[in-house]
């Protein structure tokens, strides 16, 4: 059979771009979806990922099988694109109503963990089967002779993989956020069904002559075999070998993508974006590497002794990468001062380049590797396409097992440095063992890979063992208390007080501060501040307690989502008429370092009324039928990956059905952290499920948003008849609540409100998480003064006893909200002018005399 052509070569790469980024999108989508109803957890969401991946195993490896027999592979492939865009779409469909109908089948919340795991291959199976047949049936086309077929297979593979690049940062960056997951799925399906239409055209117009097995075999001057490889390397025994090699290979590939996203998640920051980047970074390194083969190294040279040079080159990239990453920190500040005349997006940028200093070099050589190992696998054209299947089942395989691996039982057990040493070991005992393969290999490659081996355990000799870890925790401000690398991520204590503070420089810490003894801890995962001790946080914190429970007649069962440091948590137990307290986090390190935190939760996990619970808070209340009076939120920023969908309708119309009747929710959200239009329709997204919306700031824009379906007022005798058990009074004055009507001040506007306030902005919805992509979806900052100027006094149950002294306290309460104002544009003084007006219409008390003695004078920045 005659050459394919170049143009027709060109044509079908083209249609494979655009069916790879179809590919990741979805991806991406079925992802959000079914960790909605499977839980957001590490461990559910990587089992969704490997439910996607086994599908696309079980379509390569099947019909590759199928491919070697087609007679029309092109129409073939049209179908398989036409078959993927309309069972992806109905997929799509199904996923977007999935928490009802798995709840109809009695499995709410998807059932156990391995009925979860079934439950999302079967769900993504359909379209993922015929999705993994595009490469191995495409390849039944394309391939012509036996000697270019590795080269072929490189541009073939690097088209799709930067198709799936495109996708990844289009969908990303711009698609989900601007139009919603269900218009964003049914755009991606829109692109399967026009490469069909393509394809179809294409064949009705050439009308390619239909290949047979006889045809497909190899064309006059070509051999069977390589003629530069020794034949018996290819068969039997060896052969199968070398298949299981590249199952290894995949296995060690996605474990340096595991590490390395682990790593740099810490040093980037906790946003969709920040992934995108780094899994658009990666594929780029595939893709560069798959045309690096294709365009300068296929056939030049022996085939085996380059995968052997490749697999050692990895072992020394991978270590390279992991000094880069111990230096993480220095390198984010080169690149900052490079770019900081880049305007708004140059921490993008930033991250763009930090993560192609890491990872661009050694995903390039990985890169190299799948289009190297067809070559030296296929042993006559006409098997192509089945060997092509075979070798992408058999390395994505290795690519779960090395995700689940790595996640769950390496970095848990040894640490992620010592992980990564091992990674850097097994790439090089697979160059190693391959050359022992190989007999035609010469004496002194022998001898210069075994040198290379001795220089690598050097190498790793060198690495300062505790590297990544000095990396993420230490900081010239604080003392590492705590560290644990766990299944989630590294998690860290980090404590504050006045000589580490004072000596690091970075504060003005002027004459009397040191005699002022100050210390708080930070409970920081990944690039998160999960939570901290200083007083402002801790001051919302303990609202989030405080506020339900008094507004609430007589709570007994309560709720929290995300323990912290569990301030919030000790505050619900300071109220001696509750009875339980359920506890829900994903991350069992939270609770490991809880004793750090002992003087601030009372050690509230150890109280015989508390119950801890290891999972999504979401999906805890879509598998639990319990009823609560109070639930309490407290999770990460809603612009941080995955946090949104506990701010939208879908989710507060669970909370509702795990609220007693009369019950209420209390949700924090910070005002300031995301752009003006994204906070109001995070309140929407409230007032759209709950009648009753009452917006509290007890600190720095640190928002407490109350919501029930009864009317929220104020019984003045009841909070003074609370606030006279001790356990109550003294968790409040910790925090500078000295009174009801201190706690009263902080009220800033009800439902009707904040009804005009967010009245146009549309609520943050599950199809439409905007908070999260809030780049494209951003007007203006936070504006305080058009919230404030909404501001009315709280509702009040039969009168206010002392109007005089709420007025009182609303006022103080304005200043200190107009402090956080002129403390973030810089004016110290005036801010600390504010807070002495504070002072000097309610009084002194812990909040105003930490803001006056502490954040506004000795912890301001250094000049």
């Amino acid at each position: 059979m005659n050459r394919l052509s170049a143009r027709m070569f060109a044509a079908v790469g083209l249609l494979f771009v655009v069916s790879g980024m179809s590919g990741l999108v979805f991806e991406v989508i079925w992802v959000r979806y079914l960790t909605l109803v499977v839980g957001h957890t590490t461990f559910a969401a990587s089992l969704v990922v490997s439910a996607f991946l086994a599908g696309l195993v079980l379509g390569s490896g099947v019909w590759g099988r199928w491919a070697d027999r087609l007679r029309r592979p092109l129409l073939a492939y049209g179908l398989l694109e036409a078959a993927t865009g309309v069972l992806a779409l109905g997929t799509t469909r199904v996923l977007e109503t999935l928490p009802e109908w798995v709840s109809a089948l009695g499995l709410p919340g998807g059932g156990p963990m391995a009925v979860r795991a079934v439950l999302a291959f079967l769900l993504v199976l359909p379209p993922t089967f015929f999705m993994g047949g595009t490469l191995p049936v495409l390849m039944r086309f394309v391939a012509r002779e036996l000697a270019g077929l590795g080269r072929s297979f490189g541009v073939l593979y690097s088209l799709n993989t930067l198709g799936a690049a495109l996708g990844c940062g289009l969908a990303g960056f711009y698609l989900i956020g601007a139009v919603g997951l269900w218009r964003t799925a049914a755009l991606a399906a829109g692109l399967n069904l026009l490469v069909a239409l393509a394809v179809l055209l294409l064949h009705l117009r050439l009308r390619p002559e239909p290949l047979t097995p006889s045809a497909a075999e190899p064309v006059s001057g070509t051999a069977a075999e390589p003629p530069s490889e020794p034949s018996s390397l290819f068969h039997g025994g060896r052969r199968a070998l070398l298949v299981a090699v590249f199952a290894l290979c995949g296995f060690a590939s996605i474990s340096y993508e595991v590490l390395w996203f682990r790593v740099l998640s810490t040093s980037l920051d906790s946003s969709t974006y920040a992934f995108t980047i780094l899994l658009v970074t990666f594929l780029l390194g595939l893709v560069l590497g798959g045309l690096v083969y294709s365009l300068k190294l296929a056939g030049r040279g022996r085939e085996l002794e380059l995968f052997v040079s490749v697999e050692a080159l990895l072992a020394f990239a991978g270590l390279v990468s992991l000094a880069l990453l111990g230096l993480s920190r220095p390198v984010q500040q080169v690149l900052a001062g490079w770019l900081g005349g880049w305007g708004s997006h140059a921490v993008y940028v930033g991250m763009l380049l930090h993560a192609a200093l890491i990872i661009l070099v050694p995903a390039s050589l990985i890169g190299v590797i799948f289009p190297l190992v067809v070559q030296l696998t296929t042993r006559h054209v006409a098997s192509a396409a089945s060997n092509v299947g075979l070798l992408y089942s058999v390395n994505t395989l290795g690519g779960i097992a090395g995700s689940l691996l790595v996640g769950f039982v390496l970095v848990p057990a040894v640490g992620t440095q010592a992980t990564f040493v091992l990674v850097c070991a097994l790439n090089l005992a697979l160059a190693l063992g391959v050359q022992a393969m190989d007999p035609g290999t010469r004496p002194a490659a022998r001898r210069s890979l075994w040198a290379s081996a001795v220089l690598l355990a050097a190498a790793v000799a060198l690495v300062p063992g505790d590297l990544l870890v000095r990396a993420f925790a230490e900081h010239a401000d604080s003392r590492v208390r705590f560290v644990r690398e766990g299944v989630d991520g590294t998690l860290a204590v980090l404590e504050y007080d006045t000589e580490s503070v004072c000596d690091s420089g970075f504060y003005a810490c002027g004459p009397g501060c040191r005699e002022r003894r100050f210390r708080h801890q930070q409970l920081l995962f990944g690039s998160v501040s999960y939570a901290n001790t200083v007083l402002p946080r801790k001051r919302y914190m303990a609202t989030l307690a405080h506020l339900p429970m008094l507004l609430h007649p007589e709570a007994r069962d309560v709720l929290q989502v995300c323990f912290g440091t569990g301030s919030t948590a000790g505050s619900f137990a300071s109220h001696p008429e509750l009875r339980s307290l359920t506890i829900v986090d994903t991350n069992p390190d939270v609770l490991a370092a809880a004793p750090h935190f002992a003087e601030h939760n009372h050690g509230v996990a150890e109280d015989p009324r508390a119950h801890v619970v290891f999972d999504d808070g979401r999906h805890f209340l879509l598998a639990q039928e319990g009823r609560y009076d109070v639930i309490s939120f407290e999770p990460p920023p809603p612009r941080s990956a995955g946090v949104v969908s506990l701010y939208t309708p879908e989710f507060y119309r669970e909370v509702k059905r795990r609220l007693a009747p009369g019950g209420v929710l209390a949700q924090w959200i910070p005002l300031q952290q995301q752009p003006d239009n994204l906070t109001r329709g995070l309140v929407a997204s409230l007032l759209a499920s709950f009648s009753e919306v009452t917006l509290w700031i007890p600190s720095d824009y640190e928002a407490v948003l109350v919501a029930a379906d009864r009317p929220l007022a104020v019984d003045v005798p009841a909070w003074e008849s609370r606030w006279a058990r001790p356990s109550v009074a003294r968790s409040l004055a910790d925090v500078g609540f000295t009174s009801p009507y201190g706690l009263m001040g902080t009220y800033v506007a009800g439902t009707e409100a904040l009804r005009r306030w967010s009245s146009g902005y549309a609520p943050v919805t599950d199809d439409h998480p905007s908070v999260e992509y809030f780049l494209f979806n951003a007007d203006k900052p936070f504006d305080a003064d058009a919230l404030l100027a909404v501001a009315e006094p709280p509702r009040v149950a039969n009168g206010v006893p002392d109007a005089l002294r709420l007025a009182r306290e609303v006022e103080a309460n304005r200043w200190v909200l107009e402090s956080t104002q002129l403390k973030r544009a810089g004016d110290w003084e005036a801010a600390r002018e504010r807070v002495q007006r504070a002072r000097a219409a309610v009084g002194d008390n812990a909040f105003l005399s930490f803001l006056w003695e502490l954040e506004l004078d000795c912890l301001r920045p250094a000049p």
